[in-house]
């Protein structure tokens, strides 16, 4: 029922903004526990994400209907009229009196009865003044992107000053309406061509992306682990700009490959791909569970080169020997991917300042496997120069023995700062060096 899809929205919300979930964890944990309908599911997920992407947007139009500061709401009830507003703007399919009576029947369904007549006059006061978002008095370029683009100011201030206003203004216009789906073809077992083929046969509308080889953008997709494509191995699921970052290893069939940080293992799969099966990758991470992953992921595409491990990607281990290529991909503020998990945006930008120092420490013992003459990828799915350039300049200053590794498909040479209006991409960072001796 639609009352169920919109109370375990609101049940995600409140776990996600305040206790700190991950949408994507909250949402399918809450999915399979309400046991929702496909239809039901659909209605959920546009409303979790999309009041996510759209809060302070939404908490701008509140503000201009609520007497009592939006802090002070119970957070039940901040969320029933973020959901409601949400539909009224954004969710076409839905009747406006559909949208109100049902934002006041949550406060019943979510036991703040008391606050039905409040919501109920803040939604309809909206509806009067024909949904028109309130004008931002301040004029500044700032303040007009937070309430437009939903992010917050602080953090516009901080790409503004690594990043030029169109890139920024181009990650954050990405960052709103439902992102792009791509899949990598698994080239062990097919093509590009005939997969598009078997998908659209199942219901899936599937292009090849011209400029990318291997990597098709899907829509109308509805249960992906249900087609019987995904059950026999012939794709994965990953973004493009994590597919670029694969190729770019350029890892050749019969090397040996250590991927550090690899959960949910997408890289490796790709890598392995590009390898035709042929050689070893060493596919990492810290936590068991996510190992487990790996390993179906892996078992499920026949890549039977692919072996993972529980390993802290920070402390070298002796036994592993060398390697020809090491991806390390690692812990990042996630600034390029707030169209994915938009729950990014409004993070405290203190959490980000130890990221630096994570990263070098990997990055340290990460080259300690590479043979002479080898490959080190360096990636992050961010955009801030900190954690992107500055470490692996920081670290080549300090590793004379490696050098900057120059490849066609990179923008600046031998790295690549992506942007959404570039490739069509996530904000993703890439860089490649090599080991002389």
């Amino acid at each position: 029922m639609a009352k169920q899809a919109r109370q375990t929205a609101v049940e995600a919300l409140l776990q996600i903004d305040e206790e700190g979930g991950y949408s994507n964890v909250v949402f399918h944990n809450l999915v399979k526990r309400n046991q929702l309908s496909a239809q039901d599911t659909a209605l959920t997920g546009a409303l979790v994400y999309g009041t996510l992407e759209r809060r302070l947007t939404l908490d701008h139009i509140i503000k201009a209907y609520s007497k009592t500061p939006i802090r002070k709401l119970t957070p039940a009830v901040r969320e029933i009229l973020r959901i409601s507003l949400y539909q009224l703007l954004y969710l076409e399919q839905i009747p406006d009196s559909a949208a109100v009576n049902e934002g006041v029947k949550l406060t019943r369904v979510m036991r703040v009865s008391s606050a039905s007549g409040f919501v109920n006059g803040v939604l309809r006061s909206f509806l009067r003044d024909h949904k028109a978002i309130p004008p931002v008095k301040d004029k500044g370029i700032v303040k007009q992107w937070q309430v437009r683009y939903s992010c917050p100011a602080d953090l516009i201030e901080r790409l503004l000053k690594s990043c030029t206003e169109e890139q920024v203004e181009s990650l954050l216009r990405h960052s709103l309406g439902r992102p792009t789906l791509y899949a990598r073809v698994n080239t062990t077992k097919t093509t590009a061509e005939k997969l598009c083929e078997e998908l659209q046969k199942e219901g899936v509308q599937a292009e090849q992306e011209q400029d990318l080889c291997g990597c098709i953008r899907l829509d109308r997709t509805a249960s992906l682990e249900k087609l019987s494509a995904f059950a026999e191995g012939l794709f994965h699921i990953q973004d493009k700009s994590s597919q670029l970052c694969a190729k770019l290893t350029a890892a050749q069939a019969g090397q040996r490959v250590l991927d550090v940080c690899a959960a949910p293992g997408s890289k490796s799969f790709t890598i392995a791909e590009y390898m035709e099966n042929t050689g070893e990758v060493i596919s990492c991470d810290i936590y068991p569970e996510k190992v487990k992953k790996i390993e179906e992921g892996s078992k499920r595409l026949g890549l039977s080169i692919v072996h993972p491990i529980v390993n802290d990607a920070a402390a070298k281990r002796d036994d592993l020997g060398e390697f020809d290529r090491v991806l390390c991909d690692v812990p990042c503020s996630g600034l390029g991917i707030i169209g994915r998990k938009p729950e990014i945006k409004y993070k405290d930008p203190k959490e980000f300042e130890a990221l630096p120092a994570i990263q070098k420490s990997i990055l340290e013992a990460s080259c300690r496997y590479l043979k002479p003459g080898g490959i080190l990828t360096y990636s992050t799915c961010t955009v801030l120069p900190e954690e992107n350039q500055q470490v692996i300049e920081d670290f080549l200053t300090r590793h004379p023995e490696f050098e900057p590794y120059e490849q066609p498909e990179h923008t600046q040479g031998w790295y690549s700062a992506l942007f959404p209006d570039m490739r069509d991409t996530d904000g993703f960072f890439i860089s490649t060096i090599r080991k002389i001796r």
